[in-house]
């Protein structure tokens, strides 16, 4: 059945592989090409040469005009963001000159130097009178209460 020389199998293999295989003849596909193809292209043939141009004018227009609104779009929005970071460093800028002269009057001044010993970490002078008072330490995070002779 098989031969080398023989091509008959070719031939024959959709009857050989049953009814699930079915062919499409070749001049099929290239008629179905040209009835699409070719009427479109002697629609085109059929303007006149001002109307391509001007198509063609008028959609590169219309993909530059979007091109346009996006990136001012785009401008917008990064500008706002620089203002808000703006606005943010100016902030810490003001803070960090507020601490700076805060730690200048710590290191410096010893009226400060006392209050800041006192309130932040509840220091009292040998000479105070120390009464601890729970209430007091719960509204004004105290623990003790000094009382200067």
């Amino acid at each position: 059945m098989y031969n080398r020389t023989s091509t008959e199998w070719l031939r024959n293999r959709a009857s050989n592989y049953g009814s699930g295989v079915q062919t499409l003849p070749l001049s099929s596909a290239r008629d179905s090409a040209r009835e699409i193809v070719l009427p479109a292209a002697r629609a085109i043939a059929l303007l006149p040469s001002w109307t391509l141009l001007a198509m063609i004018i008028l959609a590169t227009s219309a993909v530059c005009g979007a091109v346009i609104i996006k990136a001012q779009s785009e401008f917008q929005t990064s500008a706002g963001q620089r203002q808000q970071i703006l606005t943010e460093i100016d902030s810490l800028r003001r803070s960090n000159v507020s601490l700076e002269a805060e730690v200048g009057r710590l290191t410096s001044d010893s009226n400060t130097i006392e209050i800041a010993a006192r309130e932040r970490l509840g220091m009292v002078k040998p000479s105070d009178i120390v009464v601890p008072i729970d209430s007091i330490y719960a509204r004004a995070e105290l623990r003790t209460l000094s009382f200067v002779r």
